[in-house]
C-alpha cells in the first residue's frame, strides 16, 4: 500500500508536467515559414551566429564591406526617421484618428522608444512585449488616473494657467509612478513609457482625447514595431532577439528519450516517506555508487513496516498489484557503468 502511494507521488510531477505540454508548440513555427518572411520575424536558422548575413541582393550585400558599428549608426538614423515620419503621416492626415479622435501629430514619447527600437535592438527594453505593452499599460494607467482628477471642472483650467496648482502637480507624478509600478509588476517594463503615463496627466491636447488616448497610443506603437521589424533585419543584425521572453515559453522543451532507470528507482526510494536505516544520512551520489557495486544487500537494507511488526527487505518491496515481492534491481557492473559512460 505505502510502496503505491510512493509510486503516484514520483509520477504525479510528470503527469503535471504532460498535462501542461499539451497547449504548447511542438517546435517554432517561424522555421516552418519560407526565409524572406521568418527573417522579418526575428528568427535565424539553428546555428547562425551574429553577425548574421544581410540580404542577399544589393545594395544589402554590400553591408559586409563596411564595420558593423557603421552599419548600426546608418540603419538606426533611417529606422528613427521612418518611424516617427510614418506615426505623423497617420496622424495628421485624413484618418480617424484626426478626424474623429482629433488625435496630437504624435505622442511625444515615441521619440524616446525610437532611440531604443533602432539603436539599442539587442536591449531586453526594446523587445515586443516591453515596447508595446509598456507603452499600452501606461496610457491605461494616467488615463484612469486622470479621469478621477477631471472630475473637478477646474482641472482643464489649471492645465492652461502658468501659475502653481496643486491637482496639476500631484496628478503629474501619481501618474508616472504608478506607471512605472504597473510594468515592474507584469515585467513590460520599458522607460520611455514613463512620458506616455504623464502626457496623459498633464498635457492639454492629451487631456482632452480621454479614453481615446488608448487606441492613439496602441495604433502608434504597433506602427513603429511593424516599421523596427523591417528595418532592422535588412542588415547584419536580428530583431527581435525574442518576442515574450528570453526563454521558449510556447515551444514544448525537449523531453529526453532515455532515463535512467537504476537512478530514478534510487531516487524513489530516497524520497519516500520510508527510508532504510542504512540510507539515512547518505546523498544520492553515494546511494547511486553504491548500488553500481552491489552493496546494501545486508540485514539493515530494509524498510520498517509503519505498524512496527515487519520488516520489509529492501530488494523484495510487495507489489499491491500481484501480492508477491518484487525482484531487485541488478546491480550495474563494471563493464554496464564503464558503456553507460562512453569508454567501450
Amino acid at each position: 500500500m505505502v510502496s503505491t502511494s510512493n509510486n503516484e507521488k514520483a509520477r504525479k510531477p510528470t503527469s503535471r508536467r504532460h498535462r501542461y505540454e499539451r497547449f504548447l508548440l511542438r517546435d517554432d513555427y517561424r522555421g516552418r515559414l519560407p526565409r524572406w518572411i521568418s527573417r522579418f520575424t526575428g528568427y535565424r536558422q539553428p546555428g547562425d551566429e551574429p553577425p548574421y548575413d544581410p540580404l542577399p541582393f544589393p545594395p544589402f550585400n554590400w553591408l559586409v564591406k563596411i564595420p558593423l558599428r557603421v552599419e548600426v549608426w546608418i540603419f538606426a538614423w533611417i529606422g528613427c526617421f521612418g518611424g516617427i515620419l510614418l506615426i505623423e503621416a497617420i496622424m495628421c492626415t485624413n484618418t480617424a484618428f484626426r478626424n474623429v479622435y482629433s488625435s496630437p501629430i504624435i505622442i511625444t514619447s515615441f521619440g524616446a522608444s525610437a532611440v531604443l527600437l533602432f539603436g539599442a535592438i539587442e536591449s531586453p527594453l526594446a523587445q515586443p512585449r516591453n515596447f508595446i505593452g509598456g507603452h499600452f499599460v501606461s496610457a491605461l494607467v494616467g488615463t484612469a488616473i486622470t479621469r478621477l482628477w477631471v472630475l473637478n471642472p477646474r482641472y482643464q483650467d489649471y492645465l492652461d494657467n502658468t501659475g502653481f496648482h496643486g491637482n496639476t502637480f500631484v496628478n503629474g507624478g501619481l501618474c508616472m509612478a504608478t506607471a512605472a509600478l504597473a510594468m515592474l509588476i507584469s515585467g513590460m517594463v520599458h522607460p520611455p513609457s514613463g512620458a506616455t503615463a504623464l502626457n496623459a496627466a498633464v498635457q492639454t491636447s492629451v487631456v482632452s482625447l480621454s479614453w481615446r488616448y488608448l487606441p492613439v497610443v496602441l495604433a502608434s506603437a504597433l506602427i513603429m514595431q511593424g516599421w523596427a521589424l523591417i528595418i532592422n533585419n535588412l542588415g547584419r543584425r536580428r530583431y527581435p532577439i525574442y518576442w515574450w521572453s528570453p526563454k521558449q515559453v510556447f515551444v514544448r522543451p525537449e523531453v529526453l528519450e532515455h532515463e535512467n532507470d537504476e537512478e530514478t528507482a534510487l531516487r524513489t526510494l530516497q524520497e519516500g516517506p520510508l527510508r532504510s536505516a542504512e540510507d539515512a544520512g547518505r546523498t544520492r551520489e553515494t546511494l547511486l555508487e553504491a548500488r553500481m557495486q552491489g552493496e546494501g544487500a545486508g540485514g539493515a537494507d530494509f524498510m520498517q513496516d509503519p505498524s512496527g511488526q515487519n520488516n520489509i527487505p529492501m530488494g523484495a518491496v510487495e507489489s499491491p498489484e500481484i501480492g508477491v515481492p518484487e525482484p531487485r534491481l541488478k546491480p550495474m557492473t563494471e563493464g554496464d557503468r564503464r558503456r553507460a559512460e562512453g569508454f567501450d
